[in-house]
């Protein structure tokens, strides 16, 4: 096990409260406790793979792709600018199939594709792979930390 890994879980925790935290005073879809046979399980599964898979994907970008350190630095602004893309489009062509398959336009609908991304699960995914990014970043800079005097590598 590497040394990371409590410090990875810790974060990962952290992050998880804070996005239910985020839920219950955000207009953000809310996790709703009150019946189990209700649940919106994406809600609770989503931020898993979110946050590993971004925390995972920094090293790999930044080693095998190349890029540098400023990249990584604006990569959530990137993440989150990409994921609203990739979903408009995902939601632009369901909406767009419904219609078609309904016979109707679909400007008939005037679909606010921002409110249904703030409105889904998918938005704990990306706020999880914010996270991701922010525990990657936290955990490099804290192992960079000044060596005590007397100590040579």
């Amino acid at each position: 096990m590497s040394s990371n890994t409590p410090k990875v879980l810790f974060v990962f925790v952290l992050v998880y409260i804070a996005l239910y935290a985020i839920s219950l005073f955000t207009p953000l879809q809310d996790w709703n406790l009150a019946g189990f046979d209700k649940l919106d399980y994406t809600l609770f599964l989503l931020p898993m793979p979110g946050f590993f898979f971004i925390y995972l994907l920094i090293p790999w970008i930044r080693e095998d792709l190349g890029f540098g350190d400023v990249f990584v630095y604006i990569f959530p602004i990137i993440f989150a600018i990409g994921a609203y893309l990739a979903f408009y489009v995902a939601a632009f062509y369901y909406f767009g199939n419904q219609a078609l398959l309904s016979g109707v336009d679909v400007s008939l609908f005037k679909i606010d594709y921002f409110d249904q991304f703030i409105q889904s699960s998918f938005i704990y995914f990306v706020l999880a792979g914010i996270g991701g990014w922010g525990a990657r970043v936290l955990i490099e800079n804290f192992d960079e930390e000044i060596k005590p005097e007397g100590v040579s590598q």
